[in-house]
């Protein structure tokens, strides 16, 4: 993921490793900055993070960072969740954690209330012997507090098995989300829209569109 300061286009924020987490991953080392539009570069840690799937800049406050990772897709490990900083990248803390072998794919912030993110996990192992694309704990998550505490949706939502997840928030209207579910078999269970900010969602409007097999 490649991001850039809201308040300064000449500070780069990019995460590196394949968060596709094909069937040779590169695993990445974390997330790097730059001052001065790319021409130096500086490592602000969660190398055994590895794989930066999504990264949030603070619209106001570019000390607040929040930074989406896969972990390393070869083994469980908890190193995997939503990491956040509220110094620049010098010291990160994992706000959300769901399980040894998911992490969070997706991020979205409320366009009105930077407070308010909205997290979404996939289950995913990839090693010579196991092949893991989806599970029960591919959900979407929401906090209010900017990370302090953490809702998981449903209200509409599958709430079985899944493989990855997609958000987007509306930049004109922060209670209106729309979400893709990939099923188990890889195809595009359906996508979910929101009004109230994720109370309620409607009925998929898409189906049978197949993906490549890992």
């Amino acid at each position: 993921d490649i991001e850039l300061d809201p308040q300064n286009p000449n500070i780069v924020y990019v995460g590196t490793g394949d968060p596709n987490i094909s069937g040779y991953p590169f695993i990445g080392d974390g997330l790097w900055k730059s001052t001065n539009g790319g021409q130096t570069w500086q490592h602000l840690g969660l190398e055994n993070q590895r794989i930066v799937s999504k990264i949030l800049v603070h619209p106001t406050n570019a000390n607040i960072l929040y930074a989406a990772t896969m972990g390393l897709p070869f083994e469980r490990n908890n190193d995997r969740g939503l990491y956040k900083t509220t110094n620049g990248g010098q010291t990160w803390q994992q706000v959300l954690f769901v399980s040894d072998s998911t992490g969070i794919i997706e991020l979205a912030m409320s366009p009105n209330d930077p407070n308010v993110i909205y997290a979404a996990a996939w289950d995913r192992i990839r090693n010579n012997q196991e092949s893991l694309v989806s599970g029960k704990n591919a959900r979407i998550w929401k906090t209010v507090n900017a990370g302090a505490n953490w809702t998981m949706l449903s209200g509409g939502l599958p709430e079985g098995e899944n493989s990855r997840i997609g958000l987007s928030v509306s930049a004109g209207n922060p209670n209106y989300l729309a979400s893709v579910y990939v099923d188990t078999t890889l195809n595009i269970g359906g996508i979910y829209t929101t009004s109230d900010g994720g109370n309620n969602w409607s009925p998929p409007r898409a189906r049978s569109i197949k993906l490549r097999s890992t």
